[in-house]
């Protein structure tokens, strides 16, 4: 294991805290936009523009 592997995997857990900390704040955004908010489809959206982010990135 390279010394950059190790790293990775002493930060995995707070890149997955990240995420999930971004889908909050984008959930709470939407929440205090839309007094009609459905939580579900708004969480499933937020989570494929992530996903669509992460694709982009990996293009570049």
């Amino acid at each position: 294991m390279t010394a950059q592997d190790k790293e990775l995997k002493q930060l995995h857990d707070v890149i997955v805290k990240d995420v999930d900390s971004l889908v909050d704040k984008y959930m709470s955004i939407v929440g205090w936009d839309v007094p009609e908010n459905d939580e579900d489809e708004a969480k499933r959206k937020i989570i494929a523009i992530i996903k669509n982010a992460i694709k982009d990135l990996e293009n570049k």
